[in-house]
């Protein structure tokens, strides 16, 4: 099992809009995936479910305040590969376990995502800034993906964000292997203004090949309609609009850069598919 965590240094970067489309991209192309919503704002599970307001969840299983296994918090979707774990009552959390990143709250992560096995990937959609809560969820995670809008104050962020991570990384000890940044994702990029792709042009060059994706995340309004209705973009019209396609050109990406492989099937190597009876 994979897990891989959507943080950035500041909101409003479209994080949890990559979270939800990520994960249903991937779980499109056959990957078990259950996302957690781990933000106290429960952005996800308001995306997705009228169930989030009363349903419990993550923070929950982090109070230690569900009887029985975490599996049966998790919510099941249409899309039988793709199954949610929503944030519940965050408060509930908080008044008994503290916020800050430590030995203890890792430990309890550490316990929580190995109660939700079966799943080839989990991805974790985490508060802004990478301190206390999202500080742990990090140390015990595989992979960061990093979203960066593709405007100045965006940009100007992005050195502090790494500094923790190479900070987290040394604390972790010299051997450590996780977590690694699988990528660096622009988003809300408007290709028609100047501005737009200048700071693009400007992160590229400030950053070492490789490390920023590239597919890039468009601004496009059907990511906020998708939002309001509860769907992933995908599902929003019965032929899924432009914007839709970058999520599965991102999930491609993701697959390589996560090395997510699949065992071959001995009975279907020999299949073929008919185009005409």
């Amino acid at each position: 099992m994979t897990t891989l965590v959507i943080s950035s240094q500041k909101g409003g970067v479209g994080k949890t809009t990559v979270a939800v489309n990520l994960a249903y991209s991937l779980a499109r192309r056959g990957w078990r995936v259950l996302l957690i919503d781990a933000d106290p704002q429960g952005g996800v599970g308001l995306s997705l479910s009228e169930k989030a307001r009363e349903a419990r969840g993550f923070f929950h299983l982090l109070a230690g305040a569900v009887e029985g296994p975490a599996e049966s918090l998790v919510l099941a979707t249409r899309l039988p590969e793709f199954r949610l774990l929503v944030s519940g009552n965050a408060d509930a959390c908080f008044d008994d376990v503290d916020p800050q990143d430590t030995p203890e709250l890792r430990e309890r992560l550490r316990g929580i995502l190995g109660q939700l096995g079966g799943y080839d990937l989990i991805v974790l959609d985490t508060e802004a800034g990478v301190h206390g809560l999202t500080r742990a969820i990090m140390a015990v995670s595989d992979f960061l993906l990093l979203p960066q809008q593709a405007e100045p104050l965006s940009a100007r962020s992005m050195p502090r964000l790494l500094r923790h991570i190479a900070a987290l990384r040394r604390e972790l000890g010299e051997g450590a292997t996780h977590p690694r940044v699988a990528g660096m994702l622009l988003t809300m990029v408007r290709h028609d203004d100047p501005v737009s792709r200048e700071i693009e042009t400007e992160i590229r060059a400030m950053l070492p090949a490789g490390m920023i994706l590239e597919t890039e995340i468009p601004r496009d309004a059907a990511f906020l309609k998708a939002s309001r209705v509860g769907v992933p973009v995908s599902l929003l019209h019965r032929q899924p609009p432009e914007a839709a396609q970058s999520f599965d050109q991102l999930a491609a990406e993701m697959e390589a850069r996560m090395s997510l492989t699949k065992e071959p099937n001995p009975d279907e190597a020999d299949e073929y598919t008919r185009l005409m009876d």
